[in-house]
């Protein structure tokens, strides 16, 4: 028998609802719940991100999670749409450093300047620098 996922527990807590579900899990099932897990593919709904919000301050075990969640959604299919993380940046190293050095602040950070700042402005606070039009060229501005 195939041991059920986390995408078979939040399944069975939106369309399935059967009543015993939880006790008829062995241990190795229980393990693949994750609390955080649940409420964040729950909340990827956004008619639920409010209720959900609420539910995880409540600091609940797995089992009384679970019986909230079925309790309570609307029993049926629903699609979860995951958001992922961005990946990589379009900027080089040179950049984010020359950024992070500028407002003195950390390369994480300096990666979501870059993302608020034009093109313009990236290249006016890089060529402060002494990076000549070349050098910036290289980089990408």
């Amino acid at each position: 028998m195939k041991i059920k996922s986390l995408f078979d527990h939040i399944n069975h807590i939106t369309s399935k609802q059967t009543k015993g579900y939880w006790d008829s899990l062995n241990e190795r099932e229980k393990k693949q719940w994750s609390n955080y897990m649940i409420n964040r593919f729950l909340s990827m709904k956004m008619e639920w991100t409010d209720f959900v919000n609420e539910i995880q301050k409540l600091k609940l075990d797995s089992y009384q999670l679970y019986v909230v969640y079925s309790s309570i959604l609307p029993k049926g299919k629903q699609y979860l749409k995951y958001i992922k993380k961005k990946k990589g940046t379009i900027y080089s190293k040179q950049v984010i450093q020359t950024i992070s050095e500028y407002f003195q602040i950390s390369k994480s950070e300096s990666e979501d300047y870059l993302n608020l700042l034009s093109k313009k402005q990236i290249r006016e606070l890089v060529s402060k620098y002494g990076y000549a039009n070349k050098e910036l060229k290289q980089m990408g501005l």
